[in-house]
């Protein structure tokens, strides 16, 4: 599957937006004192990083990397 440059943008673009979600889940968890939150927000940035990877495959086959 061949990508075109629109398709690769609107990928690298979504790809910016998961490592922001990553980092803010992350920090989040980090400063919460209850450990349910806490492991609240670390299950989302571990989706978040699996979109991350999912996104990095689709740019990896579209021959964008």
């Amino acid at each position: 599957m061949q990508l075109t440059q629109k398709e690769i943008l609107y990928l690298k673009d979504a790809l910016n937006h998961e490592h922001i979600c990553v980092t803010k889940y992350n920090n989040y968890a980090n400063q919460l004192q209850d450990q349910q939150l806490s492991s609240l927000f670390r299950n989302l940035a571990n989706r978040e990083q699996q979109h991350i990877d999912t996104i990095n495959r689709l740019l990896q086959q579209g021959g964008a990397q």
